[in-house]
């Protein structure tokens, strides 16, 4: 329970507005302006602690906050001009776009179509070639991290540049036993930068000599690391299609969700006009 004493002092030290005095004074805490705390409201938002002395200085800090806000806009009320000041506008503003929000997403989830073919893809990604240029090298890689106390290891060591696919089913199920991680598929592309912070040798290695074909051995106090480049492509070349065929499948969604709404906007436009057509 609040100290009554403390609310006491501060209902008569904050009352600021005479306009109030007549109002049951009891009730108000504090006043600034046109601005009023009630001790119901005050009370009903209050931060409740178990210390007395703690409760005093939470409701200090509190009324004291509240002051401070009602100040502030008080003087933002005398400073800036009717316009800037018009809230039933804003708020009817914002009001209309969220609506027309809902209601644009609603005809999209209805109308879209989401199906695309690897033909529409590949359209898109040669008509657009020059938007996908890489900003960062990126790799097509094999590549092992394996405990140095890993019983496979020797194996595995053996089978790495072998081209048989029994010894790359072997060494596949032998990563499986033993690698901490590995990644040895040859058809995706990764950024360069993402395999550094696997390998920590590999950071200090200028990226110019990481070109395909390129196979590396490292070893630190814990792990042997393998790694074979596969296949390369340098920034600000051509972005490959299978690199990109995520991001552009999400274009060609965003632009079908444009235009349906562009398309069902027009509609209602020429139906206007339809309607309102002198006879």
């Amino acid at each position: 329970m609040f100290n009554i004493v403390l609310i006491s002092l501060l209902v008569y030290s904050c009352q600021s507005n005479s306009k109030y005095a007549n109002n049951n004074s009891e009730d108000v805490v504090a006043s600034i302006g046109t601005q009023v705390l009630t001790k119901e409201d005050f009370l009903k938002n209050s931060i409740k602690t178990l210390n007395s002395s703690d409760s005093e200085t939470v409701a200090k800090q509190q009324i004291e906050h509240w002051i401070t806000e009602s100040l502030f806009y008080e003087e933002a009320i005398s400073k800036l001009l009717d316009d800037e000041i018009d809230i039933n506008k804003q708020v009817e503003e914002y009001r209309k776009n969220l609506v027309n929000y809902i209601y644009q997403t609603k005809l999209i989830e209805a109308n879209i179509d989401t199906l695309i073919s690897n033909k529409e893809i590949e359209d898109y990604y040669n008509k657009n070639i020059e938007n996908f240029l890489l900003k960062d090298n990126i790799v097509k890689v094999n590549y092992y991290k394996i405990p140095l106390k890993a019983s496979g290891l020797e194996k595995m060591k053996k089978l790495f540049n072998s081209q048989k696919d029994n010894d790359k089913h072997l060494l596949n199920n032998l990563a499986l036993e033993n690698a901490e991680n590995f990644f040895n598929n040859d058809s995706t592309w990764l950024y360069l930068e993402d395999i550094k912070k696997e390998i920590p040798d590999l950071r200090n290695q200028p990226d110019l000599i990481l070109t395909k074909g390129k196979t590396m051995e490292f070893s630190d106090n814990e792990y042997y690391y393998y790694l074979k480049i596969t296949d390369e492509k340098t920034r600000n070349n051509s972005s490959p299609l299978s690199f990109e065929k995520n991001n552009i499948k999400t274009l060609i969604i965003n632009k079908r969700k444009t235009d349906l709404i562009n398309s069902y906007k027009m509609q209602l436009l020429n139906n206007y006009y339809q309607k309102t057509k002198p006879k």
